[in-house]
């Protein structure tokens, strides 16, 4: 593959003298050239990567290219130029978040676990190169799909990401073609590290190499769409991130499941099942929407990892002691998101 664009280091620069003196059309006249052209860049490289200017025509009709327009701001649909499934609202969010870690000097790396193409990685390595926030960035992944759900597994119904024709192979990017994405985008590979394999092998050992290192996660993204993908992520990484960091979940669909019979993500399950075992479904922890599909929350105390329950499990096959004893309804969903939407606005503004 070659390369589309050039990276921030040429596309900043250029911008800047581009820039006329003009400012009647200028969205942010007190921002300095410098910032207003990396955001300049920024929201190039996110159009791009999520396909919204390849896809949505600006000389169509109005009606029509704004409705292209939103699908892109909110993801979820799938382009075939898209290196992204996630949209502009989510691109942002990521971006918000390392800006968020960066001022207040809060240690640790960005990780995302579920890449696909690579798309909001190479976002994300290019906030990080634009404002030489000086961090790592994790790419975590099987390379080949998802697998089918363990023996003995919480969310047994979730075999269709690995047994649906074409969806596996749709999923099934390689760490080569990722690679080539990075490059073709003109952002660097310097600091990325890919870590290859099935969640449930691969992160233990990431886990202990992170340790010995005395490293921490100051953002952790989830994007293993499966209930199993995601108990790995936060039995093994969930403490290596600092108080006051961040954890994005993907996949968590903001009013799946509020209603009976109706289909949640995996993730969602997994995810809330773990607050719930570790005292976190509070106040404190509240989650906040993203794009009516993502959410996030900040890290606010340490809690003791429950990882000798998710390492016993795993070993025997036997997942139960993973789920709170009473298991969620459509109404404690709806509940839950209510209790979110109310307390969004109360909570300490970012």
């Amino acid at each position: 593959k070659g390369q589309l664009l050039g990276g921030s280091e040429e596309w900043i620069p250029v911008l800047r003298s581009m820039r006329t003196s003009g400012r009647w059309h200028d969205m942010h006249p007190d921002m300095p050239d410098t910032l207003r052209a990396a955001h300049a860049y920024l929201n190039m490289l996110a159009s791009i990567l999520s396909s919204s200017s390849l896809d949505c025509d600006p000389a169509s009709v109005e009606a029509a290219y704004m409705k292209c327009v939103r699908r892109f701001k909110l993801g979820g649909r799938w382009s075939p130029y898209a290196v992204t499934m996630a949209g502009m609202l989510s691109m942002k969010n990521v971006m918000t978040l390392l800006q968020k870690v960066d001022e207040r000097k809060l240690p640790g790396h960005y990780l995302e676990a579920g890449v696909w193409r690579g798309g909001m990685s190479i976002f994300a390595k290019a906030v990080v190169d634009t404002f030489k926030m000086h961090r790592t960035v994790y790419l975590c992944d099987s390379f080949q799909g998802l697998p089918l759900p363990r023996a003995g597994s919480l969310r047994r119904d979730e075999h269709f990401y690995a047994t649906r024709r074409g969806l596996n192979a749709t999923l099934a990017q390689g760490q080569a073609t990722v690679a080539a994405n990075f490059r073709m985008y003109g952002v660097s590979l310097s600091h990325v590290n890919f870590i290859k394999g099935y969640f449930v092998s691969s992160l233990p050992t990431l886990r202990d190499e992170l340790l010995a290192n005395k490293q921490q996660i100051a953002i952790l993204r989830l994007d293993g769409d499966m209930y199993d993908s995601t108990i790995d992520i936060l039995y093994n990484l969930y403490d290596l991130v600092p108080v006051g960091g961040f954890i994005i979940i993907d996949d968590f669909g903001w009013n799946h499941g509020t209603a009976p019979k109706t289909w949640r993500f995996g993730a969602k399950d997994a995810i809330l099942d773990f607050r719930a075992i570790h005292g976190i479904e509070d106040f404190d922890h509240l989650f906040h929407n993203i794009d009516g599909l993502g959410a996030w929350f900040q890290k606010r105390r340490q809690v003791e990892l429950q990882r000798h329950k998710y390492i016993a499990a795993v070993r025997g096959g036997n997942y139960t002691e993973l789920r709170p004893e009473q298991k969620l309804t459509a109404d404690d969903y709806a509940r839950l998101m209510r209790g979110y939407n109310a307390g969004a606005n109360k909570w300490e503004a970012l």
